[in-house]
């Protein structure tokens, strides 16, 4: 499964995420993943939903999670959006 596939299926409030693979510290690990009600980059939580909103960090990390913000976004047309800083 590819990102964009993990964020429709975050949007879908379904369980997804990408292959495993060896982080730097050795360990397996998704980079990105959701139980359907979060979305998390490695332990990063990018977006949730509640109380029918869906929040969106839009923080700073890396260019990868830039990237997965603005792709959730583009995908998240039809929602309420409420952007906050991260945690």
């Amino acid at each position: 499964m590819n990102n964009i596939e993990v964020i429709k299926k975050f949007l879908n409030k379904q369980p997804g995420h990408t292959p495993l693979r060896i982080t730097m510290n050795g360990y397996k690990e998704m980079t990105l993943k959701t139980n359907g009600l979060e979305l998390i980059n490695y332990s990063t939580r990018i977006a949730y939903h509640q109380d029918n909103k869906l929040y969106i960090n839009i923080s700073k990390y890396s260019r990868t999670t830039s990237k997965i913000q603005s792709q959730l976004k583009e995908l998240a047309s039809g929602f309420e959006i409420v952007e906050y800083e991260g945690e």
